[in-house]
């Protein structure tokens, strides 16, 4: 099954490791940390022009969403 992230952009669900919520989580050291090493490694990409309100992790890359947490979830369990 494919879950919709935003912006015409679909992931597989066997293939998503998680969602996380940008507000409070982009204030932590390890998470920019982790969020610059992978855009350095070229593995991130954007679902859409706007500002990001999550991220979705997935085997392979990190992609930020506009979409928040919440209904990515939903999406995700239907």
């Amino acid at each position: 099954m494919y879950i919709h992230i935003g912006a015409g952009c679909n992931v597989r669900d066997c293939d998503v490791i998680g969602f996380f919520d940008m507000d409070g989580k982009w204030d932590s050291d390890t998470t920019k940390a982790f969020l610059k090493n992978a855009e350095k490694k070229g593995k991130t990409e954007s679902a859409g022009y706007d500002l990001p309100r999550s991220f979705v992790l997935t085997d392979d890359k990190i992609i930020f969403s506009h979409i928040s947490t919440t209904a990515i979830l939903g999406r995700s369990e239907k």
